[in-house]
């Protein structure tokens, strides 16, 4: 949710800024000085730290297709906030996205029902705890 969050916030700010006919330099400072912009770059750096933590306990190939529910919220918050046309084509591409989060999910989910019981005997058997 934080990347959805900030990249509303960063398209918001870069729209009106636009492509001005500015050097490099001027460019630069009007995006480093926009609120939305900084707001957007917040969110970003919280989404960072929050997937950081999420990869000291997670396997990469469960976090990663995780993330892509920000295609979800990304969308739904430029429909609301942003007023952007979004065609049923994309909605439907969002849609395959979250079908294939599911599977992913559904698969993690089994995989400790069925390996937790699993671990555990192994552990009282040969005296290991943890993993």
């Amino acid at each position: 949710m934080c990347t959805a969050v900030g990249e509303t916030f960063l398209s918001f700010g870069m729209k009106r800024i636009g492509l001005e006919n500015a050097s490099f330099w001027r460019w630069f400072l009007l995006v480093a000085t926009n609120p939305a912009v900084l707001i957007g770059v917040f969110f970003a750096a919280c989404f960072f730290f929050l997937y950081l933590l999420t990869l000291s306990w997670a396997d990469l190939s469960f976090v990663m297709p995780l993330t892509a529910l920000s295609y979800l919220f990304a969308a739904i918050l430029a429909k609301v906030f942003l007023k952007e046309q979004i065609s049923w084509m994309r909605w439907t591409g969002i849609l395959v996205i979250v079908i294939g989060i599911a599977i992913v999910a559904a698969e993690e989910r089994h995989q400790r029902t069925v390996e937790a019981p699993i671990k555990t005997a192994l552990g009282l058997i040969f005296g290991k705890t943890g993993s």
